[in-house]
């Protein structure tokens, strides 16, 4: 199972990043990968709570939060893909005060599918790409709110 940890300086408080992460349906209005996106179960955000996202024309996945500490740490299980190189993954987000900001620690561990396995070195670079991305993002859109 390949695995790698961003380790990154956000410019937002903790309680601010907490808000964009746990508005986990709305993923799609800060995350440009995103196309759609939206709560597949109900009742408030916690664990259990499961999302639709829709990387069209690129692919489609159902996550479950599994790990859901306020202020803290949420961990997401990416357990159905469709026309992806991934078959699921594990998106660990932990997030702490540091100085003005918040400390994001990102590990992201995933299972390539076959046709993951066929573009093996490309599918990584693609993997490693895309979380960085998502982490700006996140960065982007807490420094938003922050500033409203």
């Amino acid at each position: 199972m390949p695995e790698f940890t961003i380790t990154r300086h956000l410019n937002a408080p903790v309680d601010k990043v907490w808000e964009v992460l746990d508005n986990f349906g709305d993923i799609a209005s800060w995350s440009p990968g995103v196309k759609r996106s939206a709560l597949t179960s109900q009742g408030p955000v916690s664990e259990g709570t499961t999302r639709h996202c829709d990387f069209s024309p690129l692919g489609a996945v159902e996550e479950r939060i599994e790990t859901h500490l306020p202020n803290e740490r949420m961990t997401i299980n990416l357990y159905d893909t469709s026309k992806l190189p991934i078959s699921d993954a594990v998106a660990d987000f932990n997030i702490a005060p540091h100085g003005d900001g918040t400390e994001l620690t990102l590990n992201y561990r995933y299972n390539l599918n076959r046709l993951g396995r066929l573009a093996k070195g490309q599918t990584d670079k693609q993997m490693r790409k895309g979380i960085n991305g998502l982490a700006d993002d996140l960065d982007k859109e807490s420094q938003r709110i922050t500033a409203t």
